[in-house]
């Protein structure tokens, strides 16, 4: 798949074809630079769907109705928000094109470039230590989740096995294709984690709806506490965080400067997903809205497409943000690039250190709040914006002066802040849920 080539550790950067030209064209803006072999500005948008839907089409809905009415507009916001990031991410990467030549072809790791070259070496390693964490949690995430729609799907068959025996099992059984070599070259899988996603929520908003139909009782809503607010907001946040991918993505395109058109027509999509889900289970579930959505559907046929079509996107989604991990701690143990023993013995101690963070914090909604509070809102909702006018505020003779009017940096300035707080306020609160007596998920070896 074309989002992990630029992770890939034996990727080498093409040929710069405008590296002969004089100072003039070398400064020239990014707009005018395409490489010569790349994905389209729609696979573009096809990949970000299908790397940020998911997991938040399963928890925003627990999400939403522990942060009150507010968190449906809490959701439009912050997707918005987002988007403009991944605009500004994208403009980040045009002005390294235009201002170093050698960084128009391709280039592995370009977020932590893009963090060297406005703020120095500290942001590189700071882009660098949240990119592999957020992906590293991703990655439990989603098996917790995998793990736990398998168990809904085999319980008719094999009803005594627990929710934490189905993960140890589902642990081994994907190990041995994380053994295998980068999926970059499978455009299929873009597409594919994208078509189940869409056809998973179909058939959950259908059941919703049917649910709705026959629902007699009132719909029951308590107040929240801080506690549960900001844990919401964590996980609300965790759903838009795909801007650790965004510039590999870009990297990858034919016309990078058509990124901002793939952001924006990918958000536009996400929020089609998340939103009816959201409103249905606000108004029709209500504080009976388990933390996976697809458990407090009634039983029934579109159920089983649903859980189906989502563990399939669930193993895609797993393989994908996990490889970038690997390779990366590969790098640093020397690892050869072909298939071998470390190789292997390297991603199997990662599927282990999944496994003991996995059964000691079962439960997946206080992660994504952990993760969503921390490295995402760094990644998608500060990082962006800051590096952006520290890029623009930077001057040469030969490069092309940007100015940002008062009224956008004020706006930057302000998601900044905002980005900081919430984040800050649900990091807090993941780690109270987490390590609380009271609150504290029962790990999968206790007795």
């Amino acid at each position: 798949m074309s989002v992990i080539k630029s992770y890939d550790s034996t990727a080498e950067r093409l040929p710069d074809t405008e590296s002969n030209d004089t100072g003039d064209n070398s400064a020239k803006s990014s707009s005018s630079q395409v490489v010569n072999h790349g994905i389209s500005a729609l696979t573009a948008a096809i990949f970000i769907v299908g790397e940020m839907a998911g997991s938040g089409v399963l928890a925003l809905p627990r999400a939403v109705v522990d942060a009150g009415w507010i968190g449906l507009i809490i959701i439009i916001v912050l997707c918005l928000t987002a988007c403009y990031g991944g605009t500004r991410l994208g403009v980040c990467w045009e002005i390294i094109e235009e201002r170093y030549p050698e960084y128009r072809g391709i280039t592995r790791n370009p977020y932590p470039t893009i963090a060297n070259k406005a703020v120095g070496r500290w942001g590189s390693v700071l882009v660098s230590a949240s990119i592999q964490i957020t992906l590293f949690g991703a990655g439990i995430v989603y098996l917790l989740l995998a793990s736990q729609i398998v168990q809904d799907l085999m319980k008719p068959l094999v009803p005594k096995l627990t929710f934490c025996t189905w993960f140890i099992i589902f642990a081994i059984i994907i190990t041995p294709p994380m053994w295998l070599g980068s999926p970059k070259d499978f455009w299929i899988v873009g597409v594919g984690a994208v078509v189940t996603t869409t056809l998973s929520c179909g058939f959950i908003f259908i059941q919703m709806m049917l649910d709705g139909i026959h629902q007699t009782d009132p719909v029951p809503h308590k107040s929240k506490s801080f506690l549960e607010f900001f844990l919401s907001f964590g996980i609300i946040l965790f759903s838009f965080g795909g801007a650790s991918t965004f510039p590999t993505i870009q990297n990858d395109m034919l016309n990078r400067t058509r990124f901002k058109r793939s952001v924006f027509g990918a958000f536009c999509v996400i929020l089609l997903l998340y939103l009816p889900i959201s409103i249905g289970a606000f108004f029709i579930y209500g504080d009976n809205t388990n933390a996976n959505i697809v458990l407090s559907l009634s039983r029934g046929p579109y159920v089983l497409l649903a859980n189906i079509f989502m563990a399939c996107h669930l193993i895609l989604a797993f393989l994908i943000v996990v490889n970038p991990v690997c390779q990366e701690v590969e790098n640093i143990f020397n690892t050869p690039h072909e298939f071998g023993f470390k190789r292997c013995l390297i991603r199997t101690c990662m599927v282990i250190m999944m496994v003991i963070i996995g059964v000691s914090i079962p439960s997946f909604a206080k992660l994504l709040s952990l993760v969503g509070g921390s490295t995402v809102t760094l990644l998608t909702f500060v990082l962006p914006n800051y590096f952006y006018m520290k890029l623009c505020d930077q001057e040469c003779d030969s490069w092309t002066k940007r100015d940002i009017p008062c009224y956008m940096r004020v706006y930057m300035w302000e998601l900044i802040f905002i980005g900081i707080l919430g984040g800050a306020a649900s990091t807090y609160s993941a780690f109270q849920s987490i390590f609380d007596s009271d609150s504290m998920s029962k790990p999968c070896y206790s007795f």
